[in-house]
């Protein structure tokens, strides 16, 4: 029996304290704490002690339900505490429902040693089994009218949220406390994790706080300025009011002009004012004299008499008194011609304010009357202010100027801070008794923001202001706090695994260890071909430079010339295949960075075709092989596509083919079918065994280690081919068989989808360079390798041209500063200043848009060209000089700058 007793209290406790502190510190206005410990305690309450637990938690919900009544008496009504008794009782549901799951369900409800188990148990007993209490609550909140219908969602969303995350947090805690045997295993979750949820829970109470704080600074500052708005309306009317008094005492007499045109221009800037009336003091002695003057004086007033309202509301003859106060000038006329002759002693109100006003000398507010400036009768106040002729000694007294005031215009025309809408009802509380309505706001959706009481005129007035009907926002610091309770679990949940997981991680880490020692085999692998690769790009690079070299110095030693230029010319055949080498090189490394632009542009294939056949014809010829073209000659073949990549790879794929074909035929066969073209290179060459064709399109791969010994090559050919036929939107494929020979075949679209081809530079392959002269045009070679400076220079004499030389590009701005020259050749990579600032220096400040200029470098990629292009060089060489291509455009330019 003790120990029921003391589990229930435990429970109960437990479950009534944090609900409080969570209520307390943590719940913000309009949203449901984001964590509800309670939930968590309560479901591991049932997990741990069965239905021993149901006394406890349904006394600890219960109180906790109690937090929300403002007064303790209220339990005594049964309609509140049903309510109360019914929310608690689906919390005590709730819990119990996710304990028969995870009992009965998973059947592992104290095995947090499983993360899988652990994880399971806590979503379906946290976010499943938690839409019971959320449903139910929700559901008698909006039943017993204690929040409208259009919020039900909403605090069903953040209470479901809430208990949720109460459990997925406290429930494996507090199994973890009672689960470990050792002391340190339940510190070592329990801990940090309450650590966490302490700060988060103190960091957000400290934010909301401060966010509270600052919308209360918001909010006085928001009364303020209203507060000073009025109190400056209100001031500008008793300052027009005072100055129309000063204007009425200082004048002997004032017409009907001259009174509306004093204040025509006050009414300019006071929209709440109704009219300015002039009503003079009239004993009644003088009462007959004074209707008589203003009826010859003033014109359209034939008919004028001082008049009073009888109890039905019509106008009749004022009635007998000592002194009368009629209306004799009022502004505007429009709609207030029935005021003139209005005797305001008449009506009681308004004589209790005359008088006032008359024995105070002062301005004076009429209490809130009915207006008969409009047939509405709006309710407003009279702004008094009396007229003595001499100020000083306040005899000799002449009257009031009187302001009609609306209030509901001076509401209407406050102009609040921002976006704020906010309103204010005027009310008039001199008589504390008895509290009269000046104007209230027809709007329903506001609140009260602020009340305050104002003198003004011998009367007091309480502002009541008004705005509408916002709910702060708070859904960031809410969604943060969430954000904060999820880490939390994903903490406690990491730490609950650490424990029962080391067998686990010690396969983890023997299978790891097995596959990164696949993975080095594979590294080291790949460094083996890489160093085969490097081994044949050695010999490659070495087998041309060393022809050149030889050829070099034999042909130094010859003293016949034709001798001599025979082997210059097979030293520049072997220098082609070393730009071959390395043009393959440098494809393969635009590849790999993704950097490879492909245009498209319409191509004939009958033309491409032959043009192929021309340049592989002599290589064929030299072995005796037959080089056969199967095509359609009666049709022209169309495509669109990139015709340098295209003729590289059939290149490519014709000059392999004669490589590894000994004797027999070569056979190029293109046809098209449906709408695709498709390209075949067939030999009957040594073939490619099946092991071999899986790595044949891999870089640096080829059939075997003696090939590369018996044939040569870098291994990169196939890969590009295979990767350009990819980019250009085809694909390719080999069939062979050792020692009988290859096809390869790639198919190509018709319609490409490559983008069109923009011209970066001119053709020039209309120009002949045989018959050209450069003798008479003024050349700068701007180069800092001596090499180079000699080799461009010898090559531009041979057409007649004696260059100048510039060795940077200072130098460079120097000369075309002093002398007139017809072109510039500029190096792009020199010390000092290269040839891109040059050219910006020359075209942007020296302003020689005309001068043509060339670059002449070693970065052969597309975008050093369009560096170039862009810091204003008109055209693009690379190294190594052809020097047909630069007698071209050297001749292109001197000749375009020349017309």
């Amino acid at each position: 029996m003790k120990n029921i007793f003391t589990l229930t209290f435990s429970l109960a406790f437990a479950y009534f304290i944090t609900g409080f502190f969570s209520n307390s510190l943590l719940a913000i206005d309009g949203y449901a704490v984001a964590s509800w410990p309670p939930s968590g305690i309560a479901l591991a309450g049932f997990l741990l002690c069965g239905r021993r637990a149901l006394v406890g938690v349904l006394l600890g919900a219960l109180l906790t339900n109690m937090i929300h009544l403002d007064r303790v008496a209220d339990i005594l009504h049964w309609q509140v505490f049903l309510q109360a008794l019914a929310v608690s009782l689906a919390a005590v549901l709730q819990a119990w429902v996710g304990c028969y799951f995870i009992v009965k369900i998973i059947k592992a409800p104290l095995d947090l040693s499983s993360l899988k188990h652990s994880v399971q148990s806590l979503i379906i007993a946290g976010p499943a089994c938690c839409v019971i209490a959320a449903a139910i609550g929700t559901s008698l909140l909006v039943f017993n009218n204690i929040i409208p219908v259009h919020t039900a969602f909403d605090n069903f969303v953040a209470w479901w949220i809430g208990d949720s995350i109460g459990v997925l947090i406290f429930t494996p805690l507090i199994l973890a406390a009672f689960n470990y045997a050792q002391m340190r295993h339940r510190l070592q979750v329990i801990l940090p994790a309450i650590l966490i949820y302490v700060v988060i829970s103190i960091s957000f109470y400290a934010a909301a706080s401060v966010k509270k704080d600052k919308d209360i600074q918001k909010q006085e500052a928001k009364v303020a300025q209203v507060q000073s708005e009025i109190n400056h309306k209100l001031n500008e009317i008793t300052g027009h009011l005072a100055l129309l008094s000063t204007f009425f005492a200082s004048s002997a007499g004032v017409s009907n002009d001259e009174f509306k045109r004093f204040t025509s221009k006050q009414l300019d800037y006071s929209n709440e004012i109704l009219a300015f009336e002039w009503v003079p003091y009239v004993p009644a002695a003088q009462s007959t004299d004074y209707q008589n003057r203003v009826r010859q004086q003033q014109a359209g007033l034939s008919q004028f008499y001082i008049k009073e309202q009888s109890s039905a509301g019509l106008w009749q003859p004022v009635s007998e008194r000592d002194a009368y106060y009629p209306v004799q000038y009022t502004y505007p006329i429009i709609g207030n011609e029935e005021i003139i002759g209005f005797d305001l002693a008449s009506n009681s109100q308004r004589r209790r304010a005359l008088l006032l006003s008359k024995a105070l000398n002062e301005f004076v507010v009429s209490e809130p009357i009915d207006l008969l400036q409009n047939k509405a009768r709006e309710q407003g106040v009279l702004f008094i202010s009396p007229v003595f002729n001499d100020l000083d000694t306040q005899v000799d007294f002449r009257g009031f100027v009187v302001a009609v005031v609306s209030l509901a215009r001076l509401a209407n025309t406050l102009q609040f801070n921002h976006h704020s809408q906010i309103s204010a009802d005027f009310y008039d509380v001199t008589d504390v008794q008895n509290t009269l309505l000046i104007y209230r706001t027809a709007r329903t959706d506001i609140e009260l923001l602020s009340e305050y009481q104002l003198e003004i005129g011998e009367r007091i007035w309480q502002i009541q202001l008004l705005e509408p009907k916002t709910q702060t926002s708070w859904i960031m610091y809410w969604f943060a706090q969430i954000l904060g309770m999820l880490f939390v679990w994903l903490l406690i949940t990491f730490l609950i695994s650490v424990t029962g997981t080391n067998i686990q991680v010690r396969e983890q880490v023997a299978q790891q260890t097995r596959v990164l020692r696949q993975e080095k085999q594979k590294a080291d692998e790949a460094s083996q071909i890489k160093s085969q690769f490097l081994a044949n790009m050695s010999h490659e690079v070495r087998t041309p430079i060393n022809g050149i070299k030889g050829l070099h110095y034999l042909a130094l030693q010859q003293q016949d010339w034709q001798q001599a230029r025979h082997y210059i010319e097979q030293a520049d055949g072997a220098l082609s295949v070393l730009l071959r080498v390395l043009n393959d090189v440098l494809d393969f490394s635009k590849m790999e960075a993704g950097k490879l632009d492909l245009m498209q542009e319409p191509i004939t294939l009958n033309k491409l075709i032959d043009e192929l056949i021309n340049l592989v014809q002599f290589e064929a010829d030299i072995k005796s092989l037959k080089l056969l073209l199967e095509i359609d000659s009666t049709t022209e073949l169309q495509l669109d596509c990139d015709p340098i990549r295209l003729k590289q790879v059939l290149l490519n794929l014709l000059n392999n083919a004669i490589k590894f074909t000994a004797a027999g035929a070569i056979t190029l066969k293109v046809w098209q079918q449906r709408d695709s073209i498709y390209f075949s290179v067939s030999d009957t060459g040594i073939g490619i065994s099946q092991a071999a064709q899986q790595q044949l399109f891999q870089p640096f791969a080829q059939a075997d280690s003696s090939t590369s010994r018996q044939f040569g090559g870098t291994g990169l050919g196939l890969s590009i081919c295979k990767k350009l036929v990819e980019l250009m939107g085809g694909t390719i494929s080999l069939v062979s068989n050792e020692g009988q020979g290859s096809t390869f075949t790639f198919t190509l679209p018709r319609t490409s989808t490559l983008a069109k081809a923009e011209q970066l530079g001119p053709q020039f392959n209309d120009i002949d360079t045989n018959n050209i002269s450069l003798a008479a045009f003024k050349i700068l070679l701007v180069e800092d390798n001596l090499l180079n400076q000699h080799v461009a220079t010898a090559i531009l004499k041979t057409k007649g041209c004696i260059a100048d030389v510039a060795v940077d590009g200072f130098e460079a701005i120097e000369k075309v500063s002093e002398t007139r020259y017809d072109l510039v050749i500029m190096d792009i990579q020199m010390p000092n200043m290269d040839g891109l600032q040059a050219t910006k220096v020359i075209r942007d400040e020296l302003f020689m848009h005309e001068l043509p200029i060339i670059a002449l470098s070693a970065n052969a990629h597309d975008d050093d060209v369009k560096k170039a292009l862009a810091a204003g060089m008109d055209g693009y060489l690379t190294k190594p000089i052809d020097a047909e291509k630069l007698f071209k455009t050297v001749w292109h330019y001197l000749h375009k700058s020349t017309h």
